[in-house]
């Protein structure tokens, strides 16, 4: 075996015993959601059959009604932003005038903008504009931090699209609108595909934004009703909640193994594109 095997081999080792080490809190997590009480704490101990009653109590109708509210504001959000940036994105590319070049850092500084620091402006808009403890607000919150980044994305993957495409179409009588959303927005689907596997995650895990701009049970998303359920039962029993935690991060996980291909794809395109 060469120097150059041996590497390999290391580093292939390497990586599996990182990813188990990564591994071990989501695998520790579902194996205390199995507990019984009698054994919960007990980290060393394996449950000895499969105790559901976690699972039962976590089943409720705030959990169903956590998880639309969560489903609704991430495929909002997230429409949204593809629907506003991938246009913006398109014409910051193609125009090639100052105008648009000023526009375009002016997107570009959005990224450099702490979330925290705008949440007391944001709040007192939200308040003059009667939006507070709205699914709505967290979706234009949600595509407005997303717009700066998937402006820069959809403006990379656009540059090498060639422009042959759009002066045949305008010859066959397209105008601009039916241009994008006919040619151009397919042939943008790596870069959509990206965005939405990139930012899916932080709009499903985020705890602080609805916390602060929801105070209605009934609007809640998943993670801050998981911590509302740990003061509404006034308890120390943690099984229910791990229980909820892995209910949660089940549909996530189905949606990177049934898409992690097409990220990968993307990614890798955008690189070389880029």
């Amino acid at each position: 075996m060469n120097d150059s095997k041996r590497a390999s081999l290391g580093m292939e080792i390497a990586l599996i015993i990182a990813a188990l080490l990564f591994m071990l809190p989501v695998l520790y997590l579902v194996a205390m959601t199995f507990k019984e009480p009698g054994i919960f704490y007990k980290p060393l101990k394996l449950p000895d059959q499969l105790y559901l009653e976690y699972y039962k109590q976590a089943l409720g109708v705030e959990f169903f009604r956590s998880l639309w509210n969560t489903l609704l504001i991430t495929i909002g959000g997230l429409s949204l932003t593809i629907f506003v940036a991938s246009m913006a994105g398109y014409a910051l590319s193609r125009r090639k005038e100052r105008g648009f070049q000023i526009f375009f850092y002016l997107f570009m500084s959005g990224m450099i903008i702490p979330t925290v620091g705008s949440l007391i402006p944001l709040f007192k808009l939200a308040t003059s504009l009667h939006l507070i403890n709205t699914r709505l607000l967290l979706v234009f919150l949600y595509t407005a931090g997303f717009i700066p980044f998937a402006s820069f994305l959809y403006a990379a993957f656009t540059k090498s699209i060639p422009r042959e495409l759009e002066e045949s179409a305008n010859i066959d009588g397209c105008g601009s609108v039916r241009t994008f959303w006919v040619i151009i927005f397919p042939l943008l689907l790596p870069a959509t595909g990206t965005f939405i596997l990139t930012n899916a995650y932080g709009i499903w895990n985020d705890f602080l934004t609805p916390l602060i701009f929801l105070n209605s049970s009934e609007k809640m998303t998943l993670m801050p009703m998981i911590v509302q359920f740990i003061f509404n039962k006034q308890s120390t029993n943690f099984g229910p909640v791990f229980a909820i935690s892995v209910l949660a991060m089940l549909p996530l996980l189905l949606f990177f193994i049934l898409t992690q291909k097409h990220m990968l794809k993307g990614l890798v395109m955008g690189s070389v594109k880029g």
